[in-house]
């Protein structure tokens, strides 16, 4: 597992995230390899433009790896983190390092059912991680 931030001073994130992402993936019983990315604004308006052709900074993005949808054989993908964001939201950085790690598993919220069904798992890892650690 990979977790670096790409602006020095967000650097007293990574530890944290290390600790939640590791506990996630040990929930889900996963060994496969993530990389997590802790970013600015500016640098996350830009990858949000990439990956998904909007021109504001966003939360959470995850970007599955190509060579392994589905994270089979390989990598998950990648998960970029905006803590500048999530001030002016009602949820941590914990919080949504899992939203996009459950991206990566293949959960989604475009319909309601798959919004109940991933906002119940986010409750069930967050639950679990907080008796565990």
């Amino acid at each position: 597992m990979l977790i670096r931030s790409l602006d020095r001073r967000l650097l007293r994130y990574e530890r944290p995230l290390r600790k939640t992402a590791e506990g996630f993936l040990k929930f889900h019983k996963e060994d496969e390899e993530v990389e997590i990315y802790i970013v600015n604004s500016s640098q996350m308006r830009k990858l949000n433009l990439k990956y998904q052709g909007v021109d504001k900074p966003t939360d959470v993005l995850a970007i599955e790896d190509p060579k392994f949808p589905g994270g089979k054989s390989g990598s998950l993908g990648e998960i970029y983190l905006n803590p500048s964001y999530l001030k002016s939201q009602p949820y941590d950085i914990h919080y949504i390092l899992i939203h996009g790690l459950l991206h990566l598993l293949g959960f989604t919220h475009q319909k309601k059912s798959d919004n109940m069904k991933m906002e119940k798992r986010e409750n069930a890892v967050l639950k679990w991680l907080e008796r565990k650690y």
